[in-house]
Parts: structure tokens; C-alpha cells; sequence
């Protein structure tokens, strides 16, 4: 029987993580990217491609994970509050026949506290994204989490989001913490706006501050997420079975600033605002 926790109810699971060590090598460089001058944030993997996206809603890049070679952008509409620091594929896909699955993507935004969903659509090469579901979340302060960061439990039909207790992501006085909220996760059938509230939150877990919260993404029951910035950066590993965290290690072989993180042959894929992708020495199943 899962348990429901109110919003004054919180499990402060770090103590007794385990600090281990996971190394990371670069396997290619992200051109068009930096030519082009996008604020590279969130990635999401499927088929084989990373889909990269950008600050602003910049347009999704697609590149190949076999050889890193740009494969085509996608145009989406600019939008300056949209900061897209998440983004995570489904399982589920709009239409029998489309060849890629729904792809969620978050703002970290307090003011625009949702995520939108796209169908990636592709005909004779060329790519279209169209936003077919709007997921809006219970204002930051009613459910006491800022800067919400989305991940997705395919496994176990949640929707997992991310943030911090207080308004101010690089501040750790006054009993600011790392909030991971757990949700269910709404169908596309369920219409183009989905609104979740308070009631809707079916568990609440709290940890340890950390600076800056990037890329998210789950596998095998388990939360993997990357935190920081050049020479102070770091991945968790967070069990969503027990909200306890599994291990935690520094960056190491990552010079530059995490941003996305997704998974591709069972290792962990982690792309930085430079434009350098890196694959872990960690199998994750």
C-alpha cells in the first residue's frame, strides 16, 4: 500500500549514502550547438539519437549517439521564460506508427511551474516537434518546492519532480534542501492541459542541499541526477522505492557544467553547457 505523505510530511533520506566513485569519458563534441550559440540544458535519448535542447527554446538538436554527428534541428517556438532544463522521453507514444515516443520536458521555472509534451514527428528525414499535452504543477509555494526539474518512472507510471524548499537554488542557510516529489503520470488522453495539485502529491522525500540542479533521469527504480557547475559538480543516485540515496559521486573527468542526462547502451550520458558529451564507466540496468 503506498503511503501519502502531506506536505508538512518529509523523509530526510541522506544519512548513510553512500560516497563511491563513477568516472566519465568524453565520446564527442556537440558542433552544431556551440556554432549556433545555443544555452545548452536539458537531453533526452531514444533510437539511438540524443535529442539536445536549449535555453530559451532555442530548437531541439539532434545528433547521432554512434558517431556524434549532427543529424538535423528541430524548430519549436521560441520563448524566453522556457529554460528547459529537463527533459526525459517516454514509453508512450501519441499515434500507433510514430516512430518516437512523447518527450517531456521541464522549465525550472516558478513562474511557468509546468512541463509541456512533445510528438516528434519525422517524414523523409526532416523533424517536427508539436506540443500535444501541457503538464501544470501546484504553485511553488503550495507545494513548498521551487525550480521544479522533472523525471519520468516508466516502470512504475510516476512522474517525479525535482526542485528546492525555498526560493534561491545556491543558497543552503535557513533549511534549504533538495525536495524530490512524486506524482502520477497523466495520459495523453487525458487532454492538452493537465492541472495537478496538492492532493495529487503521493510522496515527498527530502535531502541534503546541493548546488544547482540539473539533468534528471530515471532507470531501474532508481533517480539519477547531476548537480553543479565547473569544479564543483556531482551525481546522485536516489532509490525511489525508499526515497534513500544509493551513492553519490563527484564528476570525475567533467570539467565543464552538467547539464542533460539520459542513458544509452546501459551507461549513463551526461552532456555539458560546452557542448562535450560523456559516457559513465557505470553499467545501469
Amino acid at each position: 500500500m503506498k503511503r501519502f505523505l502531506t506536505l508538512f510530511s518529509v523523509l530526510w533520506a541522506a544519512l548513510g549514502s553512500a560516497q563511491t566513485t563513477v568516472s566519465f569519458e568524453k565520446i564527442f563534441f556537440e558542433t552544431h550547438s556551440r556554432e549556433q550559440k545555443y544555452n545548452i540544458q536539458g537531453a533526452s535519448i531514444t533510437g539511438g539519437k540524443l535529442f539536445q535542447l536549449h535555453d530559451g527554446n532555442k530548437p531541439i538538436v539532434v545528433y547521432d549517439m554512434k558517431n556524434g554527428a549532427f543529424i538535423t534541428e528541430i524548430a519549436v517556438e521560441p520563448t524566453k521564460t522556457w529554460h528547459n532544463n529537463t527533459a526525459s522521453f517516454s514509453d508512450i507514444y501519441y499515434e500507433k506508427g510514430d516512430k518516437y515516443p512523447l518527450l517531456y520536458v521541464s522549465q525550472e521555472n516558478i513562474k511557468e511551474h509546468k512541463a509541456v509534451v512533445y510528438r516528434i514527428k519525422e517524414d523523409r528525414g526532416s523533424m517536427t516537434a508539436e506540443i500535444v499535452q501541457t503538464i501544470i504543477f501546484p504553485e511553488p509555494i503550495e507545494m513548498g518546492l521551487y525550480y521544479p526539474n522533472l523525471a519520468l518512472d516508466l516502470d512504475a507510471g510516476f512522474l517525479y519532480l525535482t526542485g528546492f524548499s525555498w526560493a534561491s537554488w545556491n543558497k543552503p542557510e535557513r533549511g534549504n534542501a533538495v525536495q524530490l516529489l512524486r506524482f502520477r503520470l497523466p495520459s495523453p488522453k487525458e487532454g492538452p492541459v493537465v492541472k495537478m495539485w496538492t492532493k495529487d502529491i503521493l510522496e515527498r522525500y527530502c535531502f541534503d542541499f546541493k548546488v544547482a540542479t540539473q539533468g534528471a533521469a530515471v532507470r531501474g527504480g532508481k533517480l539519477y541526477q547531476v548537480f553543479g557547475g565547473p569544479g564543483n559538480s556531482c551525481i546522485v543516485c536516489t532509490d525511489l522505492a525508499t526515497g534513500t540515496e544509493v551513492f553519490r559521486s563527484e564528476l570525475n573527468g567533467i570539467p565543464g557544467e552538467p547539464e542533460g542526462l539520459g542513458f544509452h547502451n546501459d551507461r549513463i550520458i551526461v552532456t555539458c553547457n560546452d557542448g562535450e558529451v560523456y559516457r559513465s564507466d557505470l553499467v545501469v540496468k
